[in-house]
């Protein structure tokens, strides 16, 4: 039969050893909570990345266009002035105010384009920083709650081998 002192070692020497892999197990779960958490916000900056990257190029196209369309209305009315050049004044009269109004509705058109492809992109960038924060806030919780198992796993062990507090069984 082993001797006392037998026991107690071998009683210590199994303690220790639960407690390292203890030790080791709560290690590989928070390596592992931080890998989901870093991966995760990796994604929601990469979404909103492209978000904000396909708005701004919407915006810069649909201002480009709005140039474009004045541009050709300048040089309609310029085409008309030349062919124009001998007829009557009645006829220039028309002629300026239709201008006028194709550079009123062209200008216009560009300033609601740009205003709308503005709104879209800042809608855009919102959206993405709400996922951003959404997420953040999901793995916050995911890794409390990783933590708060792990304790609660490291008492249940430390009061099996009879190393918890001895307040807490009283």
């Amino acid at each position: 039969m082993a001797s006392h002192d037998q026991l107690h070692y071998n009683a210590g020497e199994t303690k220790g050893q639960a407690q390292e892999k203890f030790g080791h197990g709560v290690d590989t779960a928070k390596d592992h909570a931080e890998g989901a958490k870093d991966n995760t916000g990796n994604f929601f900056n990469s979404a909103g990345d492209k978000a904000s990257e396909t708005a701004q190029a919407a915006k810069d196209k649909l201002a480009g266009a709005g140039q474009a369309t004045k541009d050709k209305t300048c040089e309609t009315t310029e085409a008309a002035k030349d062919k124009l050049g001998g007829a009557g004044q009645a006829t220039k009269d028309k002629t300026y105010d239709t201008t006028e109004y194709a550079k009123e509705k062209g200008s216009g058109a560009a300033h609601a384009t740009k205003d709308h492809a503005s709104g879209a992109a800042q809608y855009g960038k919102e959206s993405a920083e709400a996922g951003k924060d959404k997420g953040g806030n999901i793995l916050q919780q995911t890794g409390d709650k990783v933590k708060e198992m792990a304790g609660g796993t490291a008492d249940a062990v430390k009061n099996t081998l009879g190393m918890g507090d001895k307040k807490s069984h009283e």
